[in-house]
């Protein structure tokens, strides 16, 4: 956390917040025979620029290390089919991500089978491929609302269809960006209390 202060209009309502400095290691998954990501550093440092235009709504910020990696082709061939399969984790994700808890993982690969993303809530990591249907900013802005506990629906149980309208970050497959003030209230909440333990859980 920063000392730094936020301030931003929602909804007409002035809301000044104290400035959340997350950091993020994104990692581009290069030399492997099927999952190689064609995304390059500056295009990944260009996605989270804009990212942090969308998240500075709810006075958030990522401070993100883009690097290229060779991985173990077991290990993440592994991971790409958790996310083709929608599993909450994937096996030997770790060996990837390291074990500290207030560092997010944005891996970005060629493809999971169809999804523009998927997020692995216990190992505090986002997942994005080549080809999303979105721009590639608000894909990751998206997945990273997942990782804060956002979903596509406002209201509990969810409702069929999701009522999120295609504005909000959160809506499924849109191009909106806009997060509500219900959006950034659970964020808030969920960062005041405590990085590492609100990420412990599955889901």
């Amino acid at each position: 956390m920063h000392r730094e202060t936020f301030t931003c209009a929602i909804l007409d309502e002035r809301k000044t917040f104290r400035l959340a400095t997350l950091k993020v290691r994104a990692l581009i998954a290069k030399k492997d025979p099927w999952h190689s990501s064609c995304r390059k550093v500056e295009e990944v440092v260009e996605i989270f620029d804009r990212a942090n235009e969308i998240w500075s709504q709810a006075g958030v910020k990522f401070d993100a290390e883009v690097l290229e990696r060779r991985f173990d082709p077991t290990v993440l061939s592994g991971i790409v089919q958790a996310g083709f399969r929608r599993l909450d984790d994937a096996p030997r994700l770790s060996e990837v991500t390291g074990e500290d808890p207030r560092v997010v993982t944005a891996l970005y690969v060629h493809s999971i089978g169809g999804s523009n993303g998927k997020v692995f809530r216990p190992s505090k990591t986002v997942l994005i491929v080549d080809d999303t249907k979105m721009p590639a900013s608000r894909t990751t802005a998206h997945e990273i609302g997942h990782l804060f506990g956002l979903e596509h629906w406002l209201d509990s149980p969810p409702p069929l269809p999701s009522d999120r309208p295609p504005t909000h970050l959160m809506a499924r497959t849109q191009p909106g960006t806009e997060l509500v003030q219900r959006d950034i209230d659970h964020v808030r909440e969920w960062l005041a209390s405590g990085w590492g333990s609100a990420l412990s859980g599955s889901g």
